[in-house]
């Protein structure tokens, strides 16, 4: 799993380093004429639904499994479900963590700071470097999408159930999550798609770390 995590990371790179899908795709989401993206930054509704709604209940989430953790002497079901409780505490952190120290190592900039789009930058990616007199002042903080990625920590939520099919449906519900979330912001000019998919394949990548790691210090009835 967690080989395979690598490797696919590995091929999404280096296919958006050799293509040029992601202005493609990002250029069907801005309307040049206007120099306008597909949705306002600033348009509340959305803005609540698909970004500050989603970090609130995120962290809330986040708080209630500790919580759970911490009263499983009292609780029946957090003592049955510690191991989950565990990697989804973790997740929740460890995920949004990686990747905002991430985005403050990169340096790329956001879709809409680019010439292409109506900026002053030139597309440079995470390979690259930026032209001798085009490097911005300040450092860029766009790639991988950490807005995305908390959403992608939701997966984790699946080590809480048994069932498969519980499971299938719990992963694809929280799939489309983070995909949502990161859609809105690409659509606001926030993000390519490379960094959408990136940030998936990261959560996936600490999710199983998290997953092995406590596999493996936990005792085997809490793993159950």
């Amino acid at each position: 799993m967690i080989k395979g995590c690598i490797f696919a990371l590995v091929v999404t790179l280096a296919f958006f380093h050799f293509t040029h899908a992601d202005l493609w795709f990002q250029s069907m989401l801005f309307n040049a004429e206007s120099g306008q993206w597909i949705l306002s930054k600033q348009e509340p509704v959305a803005r609540f639904f698909f970004y500050d709604g989603p970090r609130v209940l995120i962290a809330v989430l986040g708080v209630v499994a500790l919580a759970l953790l911490a009263s499983q002497k009292w609780i029946e079901w957090a003592r049955l479900h510690r191991h989950g409780l565990a990697i989804v505490a973790l997740s929740l952190a460890l995920v949004p963590t990686t990747t905002a120290l991430l985005k403050e190592a990169t340096n790329v900039a956001c879709p809409r700071k680019l010439e292409a789009f109506g900026g002053s930058l030139p597309h440079v990616d995470v390979f690259d470097t930026y032209p001798e007199g085009s490097r911005p002042e300040g450092k860029q903080r766009c790639f991988p999408a950490s807005h995305a990625s908390a959403g992608f920590a939701l997966l984790s939520l699946i080590f809480l159930f048994r069932q498969k099919r519980t499971r299938l449906i719990v992963g694809g519900g929280t799939l489309v999550t983070g995909l949502v979330m990161g859609a809105y912001k690409m659509a606001i000019g926030d993000h390519f798609l490379s960094h959408t998919i990136v940030s998936l394949e990261i959560a996936i990548l600490i999710i199983a770390l998290i997953v092995a790691a406590t596999g493996r210090f936990l005792p085997a009835q809490v793993r159950r």
